[in-house]
């Protein structure tokens, strides 16, 4: 009885341990026959990863399922699903030695990062792969993944617009391609398109007019002829003819994008968009207006969408963030005498800031001082003695009262806010105030103590504080808008004589008098 309950626990054991490797084998075949078919039909392919993930025994099935699940919802424009079950897909797959499942992972992050527009980060996952791939031993693997690491390194340069090295790249993985033990139709058509679209991009219409044949003959020849890539292709395709002035070719390819069993609404709505710039040209209004009205509904609804998606996106990465910043914490702990200090390093580096700021400050009160007693004038002149003090070995040529006569013009000219002009001279003013060029420097000189230069800087200056005191609005203004509107012609000159002027930038000169309003609400 004995005997016979062992015999029937360990055949038990034997037919459930091959019924689990049974499950693996079949799930590594499923995932390998589908890895592509999403491009086809990614509806089958949603069930398929759905049953992937139901029969999951490990976490490399699980990642498998989800990255399947990903890029087929992408495809039927579920964005922020797809990148919720790839972001599923990224936590399993950190957990596992799995080394070109995570790049795999990592480089459909940064191609959603590029898409939704956060081109730092695309760059920071595509770099997380490449360090995946020295970890890859299995070489036609890492042919797949460098390929693809290619790819995604050539849509970010194609995003920042530069073509010519996007082409290099994306010439670098055809040739690593060709060059694989293995063949890989879809990964070599799809950068054959990208090949494709960075030379139209680059003006090349005869390159990329070459390579969208070929990519179309890979598609054929394993039955993708209507999937999303031939979709992109056509429509490129179409765009070449338009450029060359073959509308009905044109037409042709479009409605061949259309016709395609899977197509993305962004490839949708830039077909619709090329075959109203095609009906404009050959002056047909009823299609054009109904084309531009179909581009219209597809951008809008792609829009909320694609907003929805980037959204959920952030959210994901800062979660990401968020674990790798909790699973630090616990190392963080054997540096707890470092953290003190640091935290000494930072309370001493705040005292001498606030210090800094305090002096500072003072300076800004120092400065509202002599501006409330001069009652923001512009008026420098010296004395009534210091008047007929000339500077050492310099004696006016004109009489005192033509001279008197120049400051008392140049007193209205102070009221006023011509120095505001950006091509104020000093023969401009000389002009305005009925004298010579040589004779108003000299008076400028010696009555108000500087050069020309400098009373029109202190003018234009004196001008900006006072426009700030009065009206809180200039207080939101660029410093670059605050200099053209005393006079600078750049922002740099601005600063500069406004910190010799002041002896503080403009931006501390706003803070503090933002800080000076609130402290009077607070007393009020």
């Amino acid at each position: 009885m004995v005997v016979r309950f062992i015999i029937s626990f360990a055949c038990l054991l034997f037919f459930s341990e091959t019924t689990i490797a049974q499950i693996v084998t079949d799930t590594e075949k499923i995932f390998t026959e589908n890895s592509n078919g999403y491009y086809n039909n990614p509806v089958q392919s949603i069930k398929t990863a759905e049953y992937l993930l139901k029969n999951a025994k490990t976490n490399a099935d699980k990642v498998k399922a989800y990255y399947l699940l990903s890029e087929s919802k992408f495809l039927t424009d579920d964005f922020s699903e797809s990148i919720e079950s790839l972001f599923k897909a990224n936590f399993l797959a950190d957990s596992d030695d799995d080394y070109s499942l995570k790049s795999l992972v990592y480089i459909t992050i940064s191609s959603r990062c590029r898409f939704f527009g956060i081109e730092d980060r695309a760059s920071s996952y595509i770099a997380r792969a490449e360090e995946q791939l020295t970890h890859i031993e299995d070489a036609d693997a890492k042919t797949v993944i460098e390929t693809k690491i290619l790819y995604e390194k050539a849509g970010v340069l194609i995003k920042s617009k530069q073509y010519s090295e996007a082409i290099n790249v994306l010439s670098s993985a055809n040739k690593i391609l060709e060059n694989g033990k293995k063949n890989h139709p879809v990964l070599k058509a799809k950068v054959r398109k990208a090949l494709a679209n960075a030379s139209f991009l680059a003006s090349d219409y005869v390159a990329a007019a070459n390579h969208y044949q070929k990519c179309i003959d890979i598609l054929k020849e394993i039955g993708f002829e209507f999937s999303s890539i031939a979709a992109c292709v056509y429509n490129g395709m179409g765009q070449i003819a338009i450029k060359n002035n073959q509308y009905d070719v044109a037409q042709a390819a479009f409605e061949a994008a259309l016709a395609c069993n899977v197509i993305e609404s962004w490839v949708k709505a830039d077909v619709y968009q090329n075959l109203s710039e095609l009906y404009l040209k050959t002056d047909n209004k009823e299609l054009y207006s109904e084309s531009s009205l179909k581009h219209k509904e597809v951008s809008t609804a792609l829009i909320w969408k694609e907003r929805d998606a980037r959204n959920t996106l952030i959210i994901e990465i800062e979660k990401e963030q968020n674990i790798v910043i909790n699973k630090d914490m616990s190392r963080y702990t054997t540096m707890f005498v470092g953290m003190l200090l640091v935290f000494a390093i930072v309370f001493i580096a705040y005292f001498v800031y606030n210090k800094k700021l305090d002096d500072e400050y003072n300076k800004f009160e120092k400065l509202l001082s002599r501006i409330e007693a001069t009652k923001v004038s512009t008026d420098f002149a010296l004395s009534a003695d210091e008047v007929t003090t000339k500077v050492e070995g310099k004696v006016l040529a004109i009489s005192e009262k033509t001279e008197q006569a120049v400051l008392e013009k140049l007193k209205e000219f102070e009221r006023g806010d011509e120095f505001t002009n950006p091509n104020m001279s000093l023969q401009l003013l000389a002009k305005r105030v009925k004298t010579n060029s040589k004779y108003l420097s000299d008076i400028i000189n010696n009555n108000k103590g500087k050069n020309f230069n400098a009373y029109i800087n202190d003018l234009r200056i004196n001008y900006i504080v006072a426009l700030m005191q009065s009206d809180k609005k200039y207080l939101t203004y660029k410093v670059s808008y605050l200099a053209e509107i005393c006079g600078f012609s750049s922002h740099s000159a601005f600063t500069v004589v406004f910190k010799s002027v002041t002896d503080l930038t403009p931006k501390q000169f706003i803070n503090f008098l933002k800080k000076k309003i609130d402290k009077e609400k607070e007393s009020a």
